[in-house]
């Protein structure tokens, strides 16, 4: 059974990594055509709705997908109930939001955000129509159904988004793109699968499932909170433009992160729920994990670190110029954050989303205490107190998860190592290479392209003369996802 597991897995790698590669790079490339037309406070803006929508959507499963998922005996009533629960859930966070919509304008002081928080309150209803069939898609990992949703629905969006930029409607753009997004994609996923809920709804088959759904839930709701203080305290305390220069700067670490990370996280949490009681098999699989991820952020981040100034006049403009100290000091955190994801999986494979709860709490009041301080100096002293503290918590985090595998940190580091030093080599030539082509007067366009081809020529070149058995492994890897 786990040489099929492995395989579904591996086919699941590479279908998540095809949708993250289009659907994502795709939403890059929008953000940076946006960012041309419209301008920071739009972002700012709408960043602050989101800070609130982003909250309240995590109460709109309550956490029963990932409870369908890890739970290895799920009937029918088991989903219908799920099913209608979020649906129910999804329309009281609809009203909900409308209520609540003037308060957070006025908290802001930004009378735009109320319209904004009516209409994006509609997403709530709508994403929670998707979470089942979603659902089902993960658990049987069915990851190509997933990679043709999420594809389809994003260039759509995405193109919307563009036209009503160019169009002059501002900031509306994306929040219009954003529910086209979720309307196109319950749409796709209703129309690939054949599941149809059932007039059934079981309080006790509820209880079985938020027994453990409730703790993914709660941690949920408090990774969203400390991750997102920091918009929170720059919005209210420094106002919209800074949020808007933070924002896209934190977006531009957490790409790894998110989209990157995502390829492997995705597919790691239903694989190890299947083998959840064999810790010599998770330990394999996680190192494994963690090692591709950072081999792949980790120079990311770094080439990110050293063309920083080049990049972003280059590609967002100089009205972004003020972001530019806050993205490097960024870089380290995400580098931390994009192998972090990984903890989770395996605590929630193991059953202790107890764990990740209570550690949330904990991070949810370092964090804040972090952001209040470091706000005092702007968005470089906001930037800097959130890599501080992330550095820190990792450090912790990943201790307690090692301990449940029974890994010990010593191989965890050494899976991490030959990313880490080969990024360090990267910054090191690359910033040689800049300072011997300042004398030739290169533009930031010719000096940005220079750069990162240096970059990738060193990077590939050093891992293959001290990690050569590292790049043979994950060639072959790539080999099985094809087969």
């Amino acid at each position: 059974m786990n040489n099929n597991i492995i395989k579904s897995s591996a086919s699941g790698v590479l279908w998540t990594a095809i949708s993250q590669f289009f659907s994502q790079g795709f939403q890059f490339v929008v953000i940076i055509i946006l960012a041309r037309i419209l301008y920071p406070e739009e972002f700012g803006i709408v960043g602050m709705a989101a800070i609130f929508t982003g909250f309240i959507s995590r109460f709109n499963e309550l956490g029963l997908s990932s409870a369908i998922i890890q739970r290895k005996d799920v009937n029918e009533i088991h989903l219908s109930t799920s099913f209608w629960t979020s649906l129910g859930a999804g329309t009281i966070l609809c009203i909900l939001t409308i209520l609540l919509s003037p308060y957070i304008a006025g908290f802001f002081k930004e009378e735009l955000i109320r319209p904004i928080l009516m209409v994006s309150s509609i997403n709530f209803i709508v994403g929670s129509l998707s979470v089942i069939p979603r659902t089902l898609f993960a658990k049987n990992l069915e990851f190509k159904k997933l990679a043709i949703v999420e594809i389809s629905a994003t260039f759509i969006s995405g193109i919307l988004s563009i036209i009503l930029a160019i169009n002059g409607y501002g900031a509306w753009s994306l929040v219009l793109g954003g529910l086209s997004n979720s309307f196109f994609s319950v749409l796709i996923l209703w129309g690939l699968n054949p599941w149809r809920p059932t007039l059934i709804f079981s309080f006790h088959h509820f209880k079985e499932l938020f027994a453990f759904g409730s703790h993914v839930m709660g941690s949920s709701v408090l990774n969203f909170i400390d991750t997102n203080v920091d918009y929170l305290v720059v919005g209210k305390m420094i106002g919209a433009s800074a949020l808007g220069y933070y924002t896209l700067a934190y977006n531009l670490i957490t790409f790894p992160l998110t989209k990157i990370s995502t390829i492997v996280t995705r597919v790691t949490f239903p694989a190890f729920s299947k083998i959840q009681d064999d810790n010599k098999a998770l330990q394999n699989g996680y190192l494994k994990a963690v090692r591709y991820i950072s081999l792949i952020t980790f120079p990311m981040l770094a080439g990110m670190f050293i063309v920083a100034p080049e990049f972003i006049v280059t590609i967002y403009g100089s009205k972004w110029a003020p972001m530019i100290l806050p993205l490097q000091i960024l870089c380290l955190a995400g580098a931390l954050k994009s192998i972090g994801t990984t903890v989770g999986s395996i605590l929630l494979s193991k059953g202790r989303a107890d764990i990740q709860f209570k550690w949330n709490i904990l991070t949810v009041i370092v964090l804040t205490i972090a952001v209040l301080i470091g706000v005092q100096y702007g968005i470089v002293g906001v930037a800097s107190m959130v890599t501080i503290s992330s550095a820190l918590l990792f450090l912790i985090i990943q201790n307690i998860t090692n301990r449940l595998i029974d890994l010990s940190m010593y191989n965890y580091l050494k899976s991490i190592f030959p990313a880490f030093i080969g990024s360090i080599a990267l910054i090191f030539i690359v910033n040689i290479f800049q300072r011997i082509m300042m004398v030739y007067g290169l533009t930031d366009v010719s000096m940005l392209i220079s750069s990162i081809f240096m970059g990738i020529i060193a990077y590939i070149i050093f891992m293959r003369l001290f990690f050569h058995n590292l790049l043979m492994e994950m060639r072959f890897l790539i080999n099985n996802m094809r087969g």
